[in-house]
């Protein structure tokens, strides 16, 4: 379990934080910029989309990557305004900040270059957007997830494991075949959408460390990634073919960082969901989902051929689901002084104290009278 830390109150106006540091009362000046960050973004959205006219340079360079810096911007002041999750702030700000540095190079070197190579130098930042956005999510755990269950939290990854499946199977392997790219492009270009469908699977393990009941910031942040995936993947599929533009979807880039951005600066619920106990279908609900989906993935290879990268991640299913039992097995208490063998001490995981008491001299259970 992650012990959250203890802060003194800051001297900020209005109460903005409260006697741990977390964020209850976002300034009032936000929301003024988060209304001219979204026109930007509407703005984007619509030249990129070819529904409005002008110049594509204006909407997926300008625009793109000045957006990108306001959103890492925000995420840093978030970092800076409040003690509590100023690492994961700050991590998740430098995961922004060295995918806005990749984006601002590769535009100033390759932006009117008609056919650019593949992969550039920026794709060195772009990739290590993954590991600092892995080190916010640990950060945002251990501040924000009061009680942190592994097993509960690898449901995620199993179920991330059958969305590889299917990537695989219905993307990532017909077009391999088709491409003609080079082993580092190809490795490249595929590692985004991997990459980003395990940040997926991670956060869906936080939703169910929740109780299935995130509250916004942890939505956002899953919406955010998840609008990045969609754009990568497109991405991934275009450049295997050779005909990658991103001028028509850039904006679903520039979507995601500005969720991520404004997950920040949601106040902090006054109660946390991650304190109710987790029972009935809610408990085992992304272990069903996983365990169905590998059971499918047999079934239709009782009838079609399936590729071995199928196989490999079906089997690392029954892994994790191997490893969950390991970890959720009902452990055996101390021996309690005096007792026969095999009892437990009261507390340890044997019958209830009621229930161990002796029952007094001369009285005897209903059964025997």
């Amino acid at each position: 379990m992650f012990r959250t830390r203890r802060h003194p109150v800051l001297s900020q106006p209005h109460h903005a934080v409260d006697a741990e540091g977390e964020l209850i009362d976002p300034p009032s000046w936000l929301r003024w910029v988060w209304v001219a960050l979204l026109a930007l973004l509407i703005l984007e959205a619509f030249g990129d989309l070819r529904w409005i006219g002008g110049p594509a340079g204006l909407y997926g360079i300008v625009l793109h990557d000045a957006l990108l810096g306001a959103a890492t911007v925000m995420m840093l002041a978030r970092a800076w305004f409040e003690p509590t999750g100023r690492r994961a702030w700050t991590a998740f700000g430098l995961a922004m900040g060295v995918w806005c540095v990749g984006s601002v190079a590769w535009s100033a070197v390759y932006g009117d270059v008609a056919h650019p190579p593949y992969p550039t130098f920026a794709d060195v930042f772009w990739l290590a957007w993954y590991p600092l956005m892995v080190a916010g999510i640990v950060y945002l755990i251990r501040v924000r997830v009061h009680h942190f269950e592994l097993h509960r939290w690898m449901d995620g990854i199993a179920v991330t494991l059958i969305v590889l499946v299917a990537g695989f199977a219905l993307i990532v392997q017909p077009v391999a075949e088709d491409s003609s790219a080079g082993w580092l492009a190809t490795v490249v270009d595929f590692s985004y959408p991997v990459l980003d469908v395990l940040l997926v699977g991670a956060v869906l393990g936080v939703y169910g460390l929740l109780g299935w009941r995130p509250d916004g910031m942890w939505i956002l942040i899953g919406a955010g990634i998840l609008s990045m995936a969609v754009a990568d993947a497109e991405f991934a599929v275009q450049q295997a073919r050779g005909v990658a533009t991103g001028d028509r979807y850039d904006y679903l880039w520039t979507l995601g960082a500005l969720l991520i951005a404004y997950a920040a600066w949601v106040p902090t619920p006054r109660t946390g969901s991650d304190h109710l106990a987790v029972t009935g279908m809610r408990a085992v609900a992304l272990a069903l989902i996983a365990q169905v989906l590998a059971i499918g993935i047999q079934v239709y290879a009782v009838f079609h051929e399936v590729g071995r990268s199928e196989r490999v991640v079906t089997i690392l299913v029954l892994v994790v689901a191997s490893a969950q039992i390991i970890l959720t097995r009902p452990r055996a208490g101390p021996i309690a002084e005096g007792s026969p063998e095999g009892t437990t001490a009261p507390g340890d995981g044997g019958a209830a104290p009621s229930e161990r008491r002796a029952a007094p001299a001369g009285d005897t259970s209903p059964g025997d009278r």
